[in-house]
């Protein structure tokens, strides 16, 4: 069996488990799964997975029913507000009085839910998305449910990043960590994944594990013996795990902008072996000496690191269709992608004046009806003798303020090696 085989196999086979499943599962798993699988931009949408019940429906039972209940209102509040519908204050203060209810509630209910992870999340997801100010009912709720997250234990372990995440979504304190597991526990590894897809704002700066144990995390995912029948949660991380996987494989293949950008801004990483040779290594020949000294050097350059992504779609400096005396002659461009890649050179300190008038020049002349382009990223050597780093945010700015077409500005400094603008004679 191919790996496209294999891999269509398990995705239909979880997408069974979600679909069986779903109206048997207790009601925070079904919070859950609407929060990480409904999202409309996700193609796991066709055909729907699950029935997903209204925001009121979920109020009606969590007005009346135990914690179970209110962590599916809060999940899909959260999720209503993070797909931009618009949730109106009153939502907030019914969720605030739901909150109020269970904390009234017997010792052994806050002890049950205390022990369920998935449960705190849904609870403390609710609260993050209302975040209606610091008043009296928001601080208890949030004071209330802190004491909940910190009790040790769980009846499932396996679950503990999800109590960690809730912990986070209270007060930010960094509780998940800085990197994503990926390796010991498979379930683990999705459910990490899966965490990272849904609450990708808290999680931002969580590391990912480098490619060689992304691939083996895939392998693993379509080899290994997947969740069974009714196990719809384990089922949720492994579908969302393998999505998020395959996507970014894709994009690998086939880049998008954002991956473009990543691309290019890798380049300064790629002169750590620059050659430059004081003497020859071989008699009879010149030293070698990779210079970089104009636009023509960089753009041969950035030609050659995207040649392998791109092939027949770079088009290098070509002149666009204008009107008059005066036409736009790109660096050179991304066909399929609509993109133009601009290079510049900042030689002396006042050439950090000149850029922005510069890049407000070419947006002139590149984005015209008649041209095919719509995007552009901005890419600027910094060849000056000394150079000013710590300025580089402004630059950025000043120049993505220029235009939204601008979709990103990469600056990158001069290989070490490389002498001065004064000192390279031959």
């Amino acid at each position: 069996m191919s790996t496209d085989d294999a891999l269509a196999s398990r995705l239909a086979f979880l997408r069974g488990i979600i679909r069986r499943g779903f109206d048997a599962a207790p009601e925070q798993i079904q919070g859950f799964l609407i929060r990480t699988l409904a999202s409309e931009a996700s193609p796991l949408r066709d055909p729907p997975l699950f029935p997903e019940p209204s925001q009121e429906a979920c109020f009606d039972a969590a007005r009346f029913g135990g914690y179970p209940s209110l962590a599916r209102a809060g999940f899909r509040l959260a999720h209503q507000i993070a797909h931009g519908i618009d949730a109106v204050a009153v939502s907030g203060r019914i969720f605030l009085q739901c909150i109020d209810r269970q904390r009234g509630r017997p010792e052994y209910s806050q002890a049950e839910l205390a022990g369920d992870a998935i449960a705190l999340l849904g609870i403390a997801d609710g609260l993050h998305a209302i975040d209606p100010g610091e008043c009296a009912a928001v601080q208890g709720a949030r004071s209330w449910l802190h004491s909940m997250i910190d009790q040790h234990g769980g009846f499932d372990a396996r679950l503990n990043r999800a109590r960690l995440l809730a912990g986070d979504l209270v007060d930010g304190q960094g509780r998940f960590g800085r990197t994503l597991a990926y390796f010991d526990d498979l379930r683990i590894a999705a459910l990490d994944l899966c965490l990272w897809n849904s609450w990708s704002d808290i999680l931002a700066g969580v590391e990912h594990p480098d490619v060689a144990n992304r691939r083996q995390l895939f392998k693993r995912l379509i080899s290994e013996p997947p969740p069974a029948e009714g196990e719809v949660l384990h089922a949720a991380a492994w579908l969302t795990a393998l999505d998020v996987l395959t996507v970014e494989f894709a994009a690998s293949m086939v880049p998008d902008t954002r991956q473009v950008s990543r691309i290019l801004a890798a380049t300064q990483g790629s002169f750590l072996k620059w050659r430059w040779e004081d003497q020859p290594t071989r008699r009879g020949v010149m030293p070698t000496r990779w210079l970089i000294d104009k636009e023509a050097d960089i753009q041969a350059f950035l030609m050659a690191v995207l040649y392998p992504y791109f092939r027949s779609q770079l088009e290098d400096e070509q002149y666009l269709r204008g009107f008059g005396l005066r036409q736009g002659r790109f660096d050179f461009a991304i066909t399929s992608l609509r993109l133009i890649v601009e290079v510049k050179v900042l030689r002396t300190a006042a050439d950090i004046n000149d850029l922005e008038a510069q890049i407000a020049d070419d947006l002139s002349l590149y984005f015209k009806d008649s041209n095919p382009f719509d995007s552009m990223i901005v890419y600027v050597y910094d060849d000056r003798d000394i150079r000013e780093p710590e300025r580089y945010p402004a630059i950025r700015d000043a120049l993505k303020r220029r235009s939204g077409r601008i979709v990103d500005v990469i600056i990158i400094e001069r290989p070490s090696m490389i002498p001065g603008r004064n000192n390279r004679a031959p």
